[in-house]
């Protein structure tokens, strides 16, 4: 009996059902690697972060997610090298869908019919998106914003529901704005952890820093 179609399952019903004490048997995600091309390049060198964002609350699967990864990278790296970009994926499959299987051969109606043991066995992990999660994200220069914005394009027909492709306000991967990344950068206000980055007197707003600093 051949699978059935994910359309089944794309639509967000019950709760959450992660791995756990109570559902024992997890399958394997196909999704493995999570973070891709230059993982180590610092906060300064990337400025430009590219959001795909989800607009309808939807179940992805793992497979689907894996073959978006395969496409996006290969398209980058005809385009330019691995050190010129930093690919994350942000959704993680944690949640297990069950099928209940029923038997389709010749002579078996009686067995099909009832809804004894109805629970299911658990046969995929998704992942459940809600309006406005952001799918996949990536940084990289600002003269390559045409060529990801058009790649990452490309790749939302593999996915189902609609998504939306923006240029985030903030810095990279951190949280800082642009505008203040630089100000406080000028400064000498911000501790620098590989592509993460903290401001080092909390709670101070930018007008305040500029009083004190100038």
């Amino acid at each position: 009996m051949g699978k059935k179609p994910f359309r089944c399952y794309r639509f967000i019903k019950n709760k959450p059902l992660p791995k756990s004490t109570y559902c024992r048997k997890c399958p394997v995600t196909k999704l493995k690697m999570f973070d891709l091309g230059n993982k180590k390049a610092k906060v300064d060198k990337f400025s430009m972060c590219i959001n795909m964002i989800n607009l309808e609350a939807r179940h992805i699967s793992s497979n689907c997610l894996e073959a978006i990864r395969i496409v996006i990278n290969r398209n980058l790296n005809k385009n330019f090298k691995k050190t010129q970009y930093h690919l994350r994926i942000r959704s993680h499959p944690m949640h297990i869908v069950r099928n209940n299987k029923v038997l389709s051969k010749a002579g078996a109606d009686r067995v099909s019919k009832g809804m004894r043991k109805s629970y299911g066995k658990p046969f995929a992990l998704v992942a459940r998106l809600k309006n406005n999660d952001i799918i996949i994200s990536i940084r990289a220069k600002s003269k390559y914003k045409k060529t990801i914005v058009n790649i990452l394009k490309n790749v939302t027909y593999k996915i189902s529901g609609i998504q939306s492709i923006k240029e985030s306000e903030y810095w990279g991967f951190t949280k800082i704005a642009k505008e203040d990344y630089l100000c406080y950068n000028s400064i000498n206000l911000l501790k620098k952890y590989g592509y993460q980055t903290v401001i080092k007197r909390k709670g101070m707003s930018l007008s305040n820093v500029l009083d004190n600093y100038l």
